[in-house]
């Protein structure tokens, strides 16, 4: 059997459509067909069934029709289309390839597609005795100093996550399991908890490895191993719904698949509801340009470097895809992170590895500046990375954590919150003022540039913009807008 997926125009009636474009047979009865939403109403409606209706409502006894005609029409237009997405098993007997070809002539749809399997973004090899290189090329030391990603929720859309892992257990929160829709998201592969312990391993533990985010929140939501684009699509609204800022996704298409209008539905509804979609390149060697959604221009898409910086390889085999839809680049050859089952660790290779480096930065960002947005982030990840060249283009930036939460702006520097700006007009020094030390000179203040960039700053922060300051020994030595 083969599963389409439907996005119906507004109005339309997706039982009518659907008989309407199936072929002529007598070996099917049409009166009933297998179309269901791709993302569920039932937590939409629970509350109207135990509330009054009017008497033009009474007669609604399903959760699709009281969603139709009380819920649906109160949604942007973007929650709208995610919920006009339906998911039709076609009978074995029906020529599902002539399904689609009239659905796509059929003005009430929008788009149709089959249901296709997506893969993971790692290139096996032999366990590794790693070393955490990919700390020391994001200045992660200095990075801890400004943000840790404390509290932020990160979904991690992947293969499940060991959430008993002595290295990662106590930074684990609930999740789900979509791919056998049941609330235990235990990883039965290694992969999830791999890019899991990247994020947020346990810093200060005495074990192990540190996260590059050590205090975000991982949030696990088990897409594997049936990852077929309706079970992503309804992960990505869960995760967002359920209050994921991050969503890091170290997967994608089998092959060369340009557009995959699901699962890009679901990712503009993470956008509207301010959520930051991470995605990995893929490792096919080849223009991202051919594979959705790391193409999509509302995900943040990451290849994968090796620890000299050039173009992530293992062995021979140069596998990071590339091209201009690539907006940061991060580690990806041998890393060493968490290994399921064991409380032990091993390295992997992938975009899959560098994926999560690069949601656990936005964590970080996110941690300093709740209200992030979307480009804001982006932004600070390319401004704030280290210049590279690699044989083909992988936006000519490797993720520095440092650099890019100072590119962000903040008013938080080393957990100290800057309360006051001033600059003294007499002896032209200029002073920040901090919540747990007080008064600190912003040494070198006397020359006119830094002068100036502190009477600006003050401007920006009485207009509320952000700024950040960087602290040395208490003392303020830099100041940044």
């Amino acid at each position: 059997m083969k599963t389409i997926l439907i996005g119906f125009k507004d109005g339309a009636k997706p039982q009518d459509v659907l008989k309407g474009a199936m072929p002529a047979t007598r070996d099917v009865n049409y009166s009933s067909l297998d179309c269901t939403r791709v993302h569920s109403v039932a937590s939409e409606v629970s509350d109207l069934k135990t509330t009054s209706r009017d008497a033009s409502t009474a007669n609604l006894k399903t959760d699709d029709e009281l969603f139709d005609a009380l819920v649906y029409p109160t949604k942007e237009e973007v929650e709208r289309k995610i919920y006009r997405t339906y998911k039709f098993n076609v009978p074995t007997s029906v020529d599902a390839n002539a399904v689609v070809e009239n659905l796509q002539k059929d003005k009430a749809v929008e788009f149709v597609q089959f249901d296709e399997m997506n893969q993971l973004y790692f290139t096996p090899n032999d366990p590794l005795v790693g070393s955490m290189y990919g700390l020391t090329k994001l200045q992660c030391t200095a990075a801890w100093d400004l943000s840790q990603g404390a509290g932020v929720k990160v979904a991690v859309l992947d293969t499940g996550v060991d959430y008993t892992h002595n290295d990662l257990a106590g930074n684990v929160i609930a999740g789900f399991d979509f791919s056998d829709n049941d609330a235990d998201p235990r990883d039965y592969h290694g992969h999830g908890t791999h890019c899991s312990g990247t994020i947020a391993a346990i810093g200060n533990n005495s074990r192990g490895i540190i996260g590059v985010a050590p205090q975000a929140r991982i949030m696990p939501v088990k897409i594997f191993p049936n990852a077929v684009d309706s079970v992503c699509a309804a992960a990505l609204k869960w995760a967002v719904d359920n209050g994921a800022k991050v969503l890091s996704n170290s997967w994608g298409p089998m092959g060369r698949r340009p557009s995959n209008p699901v699962v890009e539905q679901a990712i503009d509804y993470v956008y509207a509801k301010g959520g930051i979609c991470v995605f990995a390149a893929g490792n096919s060697n080849d223009d991202v340009q051919f594979y959705s959604p790391a193409n999509y221009a509302k995900v943040i898409t990451v290849g994968g470097t090796n620890a000299v910086d050039g173009r992530a390889n293992v062995g021979s085999n140069v596998f990071s895809n590339w091209g201009a839809a690539v907006d940061i680049a991060a580690p990806g050859s041998d890393i060493l992170s968490l290994q399921m089952n064991t409380n032990g660790y091993t390295s992997m290779s992938g975009t899959s590895m560098s994926t999560p480096h690069v949601a656990a930065v936005v964590a970080m960002l996110v941690a300093n500046r709740p209200g992030i947005t979307f480009d804001e982030a982006k932004n600070a990840l390319f401004n704030g990375g280290d210049p590279i060249v690699t044989d083909k283009p992988i936006s000519g930036r490797r993720l520095n954590a440092y650099k890019g939460i100072i590119a962000a702006g903040s008013y938080w520097v080393s957990n100290k919150k800057v309360l006051g700006l001033w600059t003294n007009v007499s002896d032209r020094n200029a002073y920040a003022y901090f919540d747990t030390v007080g008064w600190r000179r912003l040494a070198g203040s006397t020359d006119n540039v830094h002068f100036n960039m502190l009477a600006q700053l003050i401007s920006a922060k009485e207009n509320n913009r952000a700024v950040s300051v960087y602290l040395d020994n208490n003392v303020v030595t830099q100041i940044y807008n």
